[in-house]
């Protein structure tokens, strides 16, 4: 009966699913790519920055990024309002990561 349900279900093309990590370096009329890209994007976002570091946890890929952004404009906020923040900022690169790991602090 399983095997059934599954051959009758329509296949989708072998490629549908996969990641393409040019992707997020297809940003709207950029040079910059992978970590420069995003560092340049959160810097816009937080003129104000002490500290924005953006690494490639993926093995070079750009699947997966560990950023951490240290600014005194988190001030007042909840942890998960400074995340979304930073989302927000990234949010069409975000579409085609695997995975973002996000660290904020405020700056004293």
């Amino acid at each position: 009966m399983l095997r059934a349900v599954l051959t009758s279900l329509p296949r989708a093309h072998p490629h549908a699913y996969s990641w393409r990590p040019t992707a997020v370096r297809s940003f709207a009329s950029s040079t910059l790519t992978g970590e420069p890209l995003l560092k340049s994007i959160l810097k816009d976002k937080f003129p104000e920055a002490v500290s924005i570091e953006v690494e490639d946890i993926s093995g070079g890929c750009g699947a997966m990024y560990n950023v951490s952004v240290e600014t005194s404009e988190f001030s007042g906020l909840s942890t998960i309002k400074q995340h979304r923040l930073v989302t927000e900022a990234l949010k069409a690169q975000i579409k085609e990561m695997h995975g973002v790991r996000i660290n904020t602090k405020i700056a004293k």
